[in-house]
């Protein structure tokens, strides 16, 4: 990555120059310093641009413009790609989240693959697409590395439990609520579903949140057809889940 070589160029750089006066140990801290420094400045301008790339997207999914959507995504890679550690894959994920929202789910899976590290949105997409298709192994592994990532977003312990549930695993539905009540304490939406499956109720999606369909689609589409002579859907259709944010937040700590 470009980032990577000229900040170890510029730390270089200052070693020799610094060792040539002080000495190379008294120089190791100064190169060192300078290497850092150099990685963060520069990861955080090729955030800024690729973030300024990116809000072109909003209008062009609104709009349905899918086509141009992932041309626009490939040109951002291409642009980028090489300058940033792991844009590349975090690209892909993008372009496969645009094929899982029109279910090409087999289309959209080695995209998603590509970008699936510390992306728990990725991860999740993937994970639903193996449940999908039978690999449940597959599928709870996938939701296991989702939640090693991190998320603050109470729709994916109410996915990971929904679809454990829906599997016949109750007490791994309860443990993955957990998990989430622990990163969310007291999180209204979390608890009701605890207490719909603890006390062995029926779980229903028609009440969570409209970020569901991010996820599951098809529901949406089913929801469409049975409202097609009741009147228009309701706000929220699906977008593209929210990425982790690209820039200087990426790069190695000092």
């Amino acid at each position: 990555m470009y980032n990577i070589a000229l900040s170890f160029v510029a730390g270089f750089a200052v070693f020799l120059l610094t060792s040539l006066w002080l000495g190379p140990i008294p120089a190791v801290v100064p190169g060192l310093l300078v290497t850092g420094v150099t990685l963060y400045l520069l990861a955080r301008r090729i955030g800024q641009l690729v973030e300024a790339e990116m809000a072109a997207l909003v209008p062009l999914m609104q709009e349905r413009k899918v086509d141009e959507a992932k041309a626009k995504l490939e040109a951002i890679k291409q642009q980028y790609g090489r300058w940033q550690l792991l844009l590349e894959g975090q690209m892909d994920a993008q372009v496969g989240m645009i094929d899982y929202l029109q279910m090409k789910f087999d289309e959209a899976l080695p995209r998603l693959e590509k970008g699936r590290y510390r992306n728990w949105t990725a991860l999740a997409c993937i994970g639903c697409i193996h449940w999908r298709k039978g690999r449940k192994d597959d599928a709870w592994k996938a939701f296991e590395e989702a939640h090693a990532a991190g998320p603050k977003d109470p729709i994916f312990y109410l996915l990971w439990a929904t679809l454990l549930h829906r599997d016949g695993k109750r007490t791994e539905a309860l443990q993955a609520l957990d998990h989430g009540l622990k990163a969310m304490p007291g999180n209204q939406t979390l608890l009701d579903l605890q207490r719909t499956i603890a006390n062995k109720k029926q779980v229903s999606t028609k009440h969570f949140p409209q970020t569901w369909y991010q996820f599951f689609p098809e529901d949406m589409a089913k929801q469409m057809i049975m409202r097609g002579r009741k009147g228009p859907m309701p706000e929220g259709a699906p977008q593209m889940p929210q990425q982790p944010r690209i820039g200087a937040s990426r790069a190695p700590r000092r």
